[in-house]
């Protein structure tokens, strides 16, 4: 089934949400389309939460006893098998929206990746439901402590840090930021320390409010939308430029010139085996829009460095870009 691409800002709240249940059940969305490039089957991890406290539970009270009971908490149509083990082989939580887990979870993904809300909850609820949803995530994760690097604990932390973000108020981790962001955590904390990006550590995560800043200028970032009426259409934002245009050649491939292909904090400019190194964004800038043919090092997507030539050149934003 062919889907059609995704723009953040122009998709409706039932958009958002059909997405997070068509990735997360069906996963039918190709290269064509936003690359995720994450697996967000929390699944797995939910059931072995709970197989661990049905261990426990039986080592206490003893497997004979509590096993059938164990079992017969597992309710619903689709439960298979004589023991809670069996039973496990084939159950999927994700099928099984019954469960308060299931529900937990899946409302930090909406609302974490997409901004959005249930479509149930009433608009003027909106604002103590998502008081209520931090609240509950935050005890989830003190009480069932899942895998730190798994996700359950990304999912969580992502509707956590868009709390925050909503609120203007608290810390982003570097993950979540990146994730919003559409670059890799090692792009955030480059950026951390050349200081371009205008974010603001505290720790090993970011405020708030500088995170919200920088996400304006990211086009993968799916601002919150649930502060609106559903059937208020999400409008393009303008094409005009509000900040200090800069013009950057562009390749073949369309990948452009950039802060993110430094190397080592070194840009490398100009053709094969006449190359040289500047330190400084801008000066190499000024050398490549010198040349008849602009050239410059950068890696490919296999992560090989190489040279290119630009073929064009685009306007940006030197706040966005200064983000890349």
């Amino acid at each position: 089934m062919n889907m059609p691409a995704l723009t953040p800002e122009t998709m409706t709240a039932e958009q958002r949400r059909e997405t997070w249940f068509h990735r997360e059940l069906a996963g039918y969305f190709s290269a064509d389309n936003i690359d995720y490039r994450q697996n967000w089957d929390y699944g797995p991890e939910l059931l072995e939460l709970l197989a661990s406290r049905f261990r426990v539970i039986e080592m206490i009270l003893g497997a004979e006893d509590v096993a059938p009971h164990l079992f017969a908490m597992l309710h619903g149509p689709d439960v298979e098998g004589e023991t809670w083990r069996e039973a496990f082989e084939t159950y999927d939580p994700v099928l099984t929206p019954h469960w308060t887990g299931t529900k937990l979870i899946d409302n930090a993904g909406i609302y974490g990746l997409y901004g959005v809300l249930p479509a149930e909850i009433p608009f003027d609820a909106r604002k103590p439901w998502v008081e209520t949803l931090a609240q509950q995530l935050d005890q989830f994760r003190q009480a069932a402590n899942p895998e730190p690097q798994g996700v359950i604990a990304r999912i969580i932390n992502l509707a956590l840090s868009r709390h925050a973000i909503d609120t203007g108020a608290g810390e982003v981790d570097l993950q979540s930021l990146a994730l919003f962001g559409g670059v890799t955590e090692g792009r955030i904390r480059n950026i951390l320390s050349s200081g371009d990006g205008g974010l603001e550590k505290v720790g090993q995560r970011v405020t708030a409010v500088s995170a919200a800043a920088w996400l304006k200028g990211r086009k993968e970032f799916f601002a919150s939308i649930w502060q609106q009426p559903d059937e208020v259409v999400p409008e393009a934002p303008s094409p005009d430029f509000s900040d200090e245009v800069v013009f950057v050649p562009v390749a073949a491939d369309g990948s452009y010139f950039h802060p993110g292909v430094a190397r080592g904090g070194v840009f490398r400019v100009g053709a094969k085996d006449e190359d040289r190194p500047y330190d400084n964004f801008d000066e190499a800038l000024a050398a490549l829009q010198k040349m008849a043919t602009p050239r410059w090092r950068r890696p490919n997507e296999a992560g090989n460095w190489g040279i290119v030539s630009g073929r064009d050149w685009k306007r940006i934003e030197r706040r966005q870009l200064m983000s890349m």
